[in-house]
């Protein structure tokens, strides 16, 4: 038997590349299919099939664009009610290719159609020697059973029952997820990209639960928010995601043609670039999200998907690697980017915008002096183990929305663990008319290595 393991940072997915003899299949693929096809020419195997374990919330799969490159075969749940050519396979439906042997279980819970591939290789005997689990079980942690709308109870219920029949499988069976740390489908997961049944039994705290009621206690509590994306991409996903090559071609910008589109509705100017240079001299109206931090997470979950994209990129070799951060999460429409970068629209003599930044070590004295306004932009779950004394949870999706709350004509401090989602987050008040936006730089991590004090606890608000 071949393996590997394939990992996409960003979204913290895992996608897998299994066979035997002359075949060989791909496990729930991203749009970015090069790494499988590269696998299979290494393996010397043909791909025959690809497995979806479910319709994943975070990021658009590539089994539409995988199945036209290979011709390979797309195996997907029964439940899922897909509507692009597939093969639906019901609850303990098995199927061979070579000498593996495959068995489909429905586990719901994290969604509704979510199912694990069981896989013997009869080669070594009759056992199981490994489970795809998507996202019904990760590593040290279970799938989020909260993305659909008052369906939390219910599904989370569905989900202690799939937790059951997993436990069955032997202690040896090697657990092999759809994410590890970083990805929101999940709380509290491990950097560890692989298990085994007998060691998540063990150590995985919602395993640990005999009893429904405290099961679900345990596992609603605390629960991170979820991207705008996470819907979105479910659904794209059932009907069938557009093939890249029907995508929007990418072309450069001059100066004139980004400031007119700025003018029409419809248009999000995305600025990629690192969040110093974004303080430094920005466009006015566009929106930091640095290659630095997470692209596609934070792209997926606050631009507009019907918006017609223009990037600002510090260098167009990058600009493949952002377009596919951006398709990872359903943002299509890439129209275009800035020639020549920042640099081309300052010579042009066009309106510029900048934000303040300030250290830690004068952010602590200003705190001392002043009445201030900082805004914490971190997740909820962060601010709550530790915080700076003084400061307002507002993570930077939310700021979309509560902008209202806070003074534009007045400074607002805004501050992450490092400085990327405040800069996201400054961006956003600046579009929204604030005067004085300051990014706190190096964040609670800087404040942290100056010896400065925070506490936990407490709401935020």
């Amino acid at each position: 038997m071949h393996f590997a393991q394939i990992y996409t940072p960003g979204i913290a997915q895992c996608s897998y590349v299994v066979g035997s003899g002359n075949k060989c299949v791909v496990v729930d693929p991203v749009r970015r299919i090069e790494p499988y096809l590269a696998k299979a020419k290494e393996f010397n195997m043909e791909i025959t099939a690809i497995l979806e374990t479910h319709l994943h919330a975070d990021f658009i799969s590539g089994h539409m664009e995988l199945a036209e490159a290979t011709g390979a075969e797309i195996y997907a749940p029964r439940i899922a009610n897909c509507e692009f050519p597939h093969r639906p396979l019901d609850d303990e439906e098995e199927f061979v290719i070579e000498n593996l042997h495959f068995k489909l279980l429905e586990t719901p819970g994290h969604t509704p159609d979510c199912t694990v591939y069981i896989v013997t290789d009869q080669e070594r005997g009759q056992e199981p020697v490994m489970v795809f689990t998507g996202d019904t079980l990760l590593v040290g942690a279970v799938g989020r059973p909260d993305l659909f709308p008052n369906r939390e109870e219910e599904l989370a219920e569905k989900l202690f029952n799939s937790l059951e029949r997993l436990k069955e499988l032997p202690d040896h069976t090697e657990v092999y997820p759809a994410h590890g740390m970083g990805s929101l489908c999940g709380k509290a997961l491990s950097a560890k990209l692989w298990s085994t049944i007998g060691t998540e039994r063990r150590f995985n705290q919602s395993l640990q639960h005999n009893e429904l009621d405290g099961f679900k206690k345990d596992l609603l509590a605390d629960m991170p928010a979820a991207p705008d994306h996470f819907a979105r991409c479910t659904e794209i996903n059932r009907k069938g995601p557009v093939l890249l090559r029907e995508t929007l071609s990418t072309r450069p910008f001059n100066p004139e043609e980004v400031a007119g589109a700025m003018e029409k509705e419809g248009y999000s100017v995305i600025d990629v670039r690192t969040y110093h240079s974004f303080a430094a001299a920005h466009i006015p109206g566009s929106l930091s999200i640095s290659k630095q931090g997470n692209l596609p997470t934070f792209a997926g979950w606050i631009v507009p998907p019907e918006d017609k994209i223009i990037l600002v990129l510090d260098n167009k070799d990058n600009l493949d690697d952002i377009k596919t951060n951006l398709y990872t999460v359903g943002l299509d429409n890439i129209e275009g980017y800035l020639e020549g970068s920042i640099e081309s629209w300052i010579k042009e003599g066009l309106p510029i915008n900048n934000i303040e930044t300030t250290s830690v070590h004068l952010l602590r004295e200003w705190i001392k002096k002043d009445s201030l306004l900082i805004l914490d932009t971190r997740a909820e779950s962060e601010w709550k183990e530790a915080h700076i004394e003084g400061t307002s949870l507002a993570p930077t999706p939310d700021i979309r929305h509560r902008y209202k709350e806070w003074d534009a004509e007045k400074p607002v401090v805004v501050i992450c663990n490092t400085s990327n989602r405040s800069m996201t987050a400054g961006s956003l008040l600046k579009q929204r008319g604030f005067k004085q936006v300051i990014n706190a730089v190096g964040g609670t991590t800087a404040w942290n290595a100056a010896g400065f004090p925070m506490q936990p606890g407490g709401d935020g608000r």
